[in-house]
């Protein structure tokens, strides 16, 4: 098996499939709409969760067997049927079709895996084995999930904005500005952020001398 090349890719927008309306596929449609893709589940059933969504009219949901016309226009493909050779014949098809295909349980048919996330807002860690231990991947994931705790939120939006501040600056030069941002990240925003102290961008650039 190859290595796989890490990404992160933009659905906004696109069209994704879901093939399988089990608890598996409904975690692939959440993940999916969080960022923003346009999602299509096909399945003659699906738990709550999908129902509730078609009825929202979140995603569209087929209530029927799959077909080889569903996969038009898709970006990405997921195979989550909960029948392995089912999982293989689409997998199959979507490699025929160029759309990049990821398959329940099955790494050596996926184009590309899923990873386990830690999301704190506008920062995301990605964690992966390979497909090879997937226990691991979530094992390191709440390992990282304490250690990044909520007020990372609100430290990766306040160094975003001092870094946006301090690159627009007209008055420092390239050199002024690398030095500036250095002396950003040595800054212990995030420890004054987990003991509930309040801190300002405008507050960052004075430390930093950047006016």
């Amino acid at each position: 098996m190859h290595a796989y090349y890490p990404l992160h890719l933009s659905v906004a927008g696109k069209k994704c499939l879901v093939v399988g309306g089990g608890k598996t596929a409904a975690r692939k449609v959440a993940t999916l709409l969080r960022c923003g893709g346009r999602v299509m589940v096909v399945s003659p059933e699906a738990v709550p969760a999908i129902r509730a969504l078609a009825r929202r009219e979140k995603i569209q949901w087929h209530e029927r067997r799959f077909r080889a016309s569903d996969c038009a226009g898709a970006l990405l493909m997921f195979a989550a049927t909960g029948s392995a050779e089912t999982n293989r014949s689409i997998a199959w098809l979507a490699k025929e079709k160029s759309i990049l295909v990821n398959v329940a349980d099955s790494p050596a048919d996926c184009d590309f895996i899923v990873p386990a996330l830690v999301a704190r807002g506008p920062l995301t860690i990605s964690i992966a084995t390979e497909g090879l231990a997937p226990a691991l991947s979530r094992k390191i994931r709440m390992d990282l999930e304490r250690y990044f705790g909520p007020e990372y939120i609100r430290y990766t939006r306040i160094i975003g904005e001092a870094r946006s501040a301090i690159v627009k600056n007209t008055q420092l030069t390239g050199k002024g500005k690398r030095k500036a941002l250095q002396s950003l990240l040595a800054l212990p925003i995030g420890e004054m952020l987990a003991r509930g102290e309040k801190i300002s961008r405008r507050e960052i650039l004075k430390k930093l001398g950047v006016t």
